[in-house]
């Protein structure tokens, strides 16, 4: 069928030829530059130009044909190539596993060789190198890799692990603001850099990271973080010392425990701007407040230190006997009180808050210890000498604060944990000190509370 409709096209063109001959029968001269010229019919002129197009259009399919064909070629033995690659990359894979290293380093390398636009075999085998201790060789690995494939997400992870176990922060935040840079969604590259920010103290950086975090993350955990990353943006204003700065600083703050109304560092730091503003009478409710809303120790050890600074240790002692009046029980209390009566030289009202821990059975090194000291203000040395002697090894502190998220010891109260790098979470660890909260106390805490 092919060949007869090729047959009817050309006797359709050879009477069309005819057709053009017999109505142009005269020669026309074609001239081709310095005085040279063709002569024929029209006729000829026209089958002479069909013929050369169809020339040129076989020998443009041709090249065509050819240009496809060497194409295919390549594709084909790129694909045998990578076929090849992918088998001897799932053997180094399982050597791996097998833990016959050096067999999988050699089988890695070779698949390297063979298809060096792969990236696995370059990440794994520095991870391979890594795990060993051979951080120089993953990074030469790893240099490599970017040289020949650039800087991809997969490879820049790598580097940030290799960096990461050679302590060389500077190279991790560099790596993950280079994955950003590429991709700016990405969720872990976002998580890990903030993390790295919050080691270093980049307060602000970290902040704005967090909030594009929190956007595709809404957990508590995440809420928490923000909240302590807004409050260290308000610590570090609040540290230049410049006074212009305060009131929106508290308007901040206030914005943190609004939203999380428990949140203790947040309390304490407006009682010190509060402080440095002169607002003292401010600065003692701020304690109160605080204290009302979370009934956490550290108000009243900073309520000691703000009034007894002020000269009026009078109040704290209101406050303590206003508290004793409602949780008599609460042993801590009881031993916070006695701690205080000391530093106040209140020896009696010390010795027996303190006698009524020890009539509870209460024996912790702490209580020894104060005793002791109480004995050495009335000039009893050898009452002194046996509370001394309960108490070693003498601790360094009295009452023990701990992360209740990463149980790290602390020896005082701290906003931010080092250890986990979480906010609000340091408390005294009860456990073998004194028994939880007594239940009327921390009704009490739930009650509207203010040092007047």
């Amino acid at each position: 069928m092919k060949y007869k409709i090729l047959f009817f096209l050309f006797f359709l063109f050879f009477l069309a030829y005819l057709y053009i001959a017999y109505l142009n029968p005269d020669n026309v001269k074609l001239y081709m530059g310095n005085g040279k010229y063709y002569e024929a019919t029209v006729a000829t002129y026209v089958a002479a130009s069909f013929v050369l197009g169809v020339i040129i259009s076989i020998i443009a399919s041709f090249i065509a044909d050819a240009r496809r064909g060497l194409a295919n070629w390549r594709r084909e033995k790129q694909e045998r190539r990578k076929a090849e690659a992918r088998e001897l990359f799932e053997k180094a894979k399982l050597l791996e596993m097998k833990g016959e290293a050096e067999k999988a380093a050699d089988y890695f390398n070779r698949v390297i060789r063979t298809s060096p636009d792969m990236d696995e075999p370059y990440v794994l085998l520095a991870d391979m190198y890594a795990g060993r201790g051979e951080l120089d060789r993953a990074g030469e690995i790893l240099d490599m890799a970017e040289a020949r494939l650039g800087a991809k997400e997969t490879i820049l992870f790598a580097r940030v692990k290799v960096d990461s176990a050679r302590k060389n922060t500077d190279g991790v935040e560099r790596d993950l603001k280079e994955i950003l840079k590429a991709n700016e969604s990405n969720l872990d590259a976002m998580a890990m850099l903030r993390d790295v920010c919050i080691e270093r103290k980049k307060w602000g950086e970290a902040l704005e990271i967090e909030k594009r975090v929190k956007k595709q993350i809404k957990t508590p955990d995440e809420n928490q973080r923000l909240i302590g990353l807004q409050y260290e943006s308000a610590r570090e204003r609040f540290e230049r010392g410049d006074e212009r700065l305060y009131e929106q600083i508290l308007k901040d703050l206030r914005e943190i425990t609004d939203e999380e109304k428990r949140f203790i560092p947040a309390y304490v730091l407006a009682a010190e701007v509060q402080k440095r503003m002169g607002r003292l009478n401010d600065a003692g409710r701020m304690y109160g407040r605080g204290f009302a809303k979370t009934g956490h120790v550290i108000f009243l050890k900073q309520m000691e230190e703000f009034y007894i600074g002020r000269g009026e240790p009078g109040v704290i002692l209101k406050i303590y006997r206003r508290l004793l009046e409602v949780a008599a029980k609460n042993q801590l209390l009881v031993f916070l009180y006695a701690r205080l009566c000391l530093k106040l030289e209140m020896i009696d009202e010390a010795i027996d808050s303190l006698n009524v821990l020890l009539a509870d059975e209460k024996e912790f090194r702490g209580l020894h210890r104060a005793m002791a000291e109480a004995y050495l203000h009335r000039g009893e040395l050898e009452a002194a000498v046996k509370e001394f002697s309960k108490s070693f090894p003498m601790d360094d502190v009295y009452i023990p604060f701990y992360c209740e998220r990463c149980q790290a010891v602390k020896e005082t109260w701290t906003a931010f944990c080092e250890n986990c790098h979480r906010w609000n979470t340091v408390n005294i660890r009860q456990e073998g000190l004194f028994r939880k909260e007594a239940e009327d106390l921390r009704q009490f805490y739930e009650q509207p509370w203010e040092v007047s």
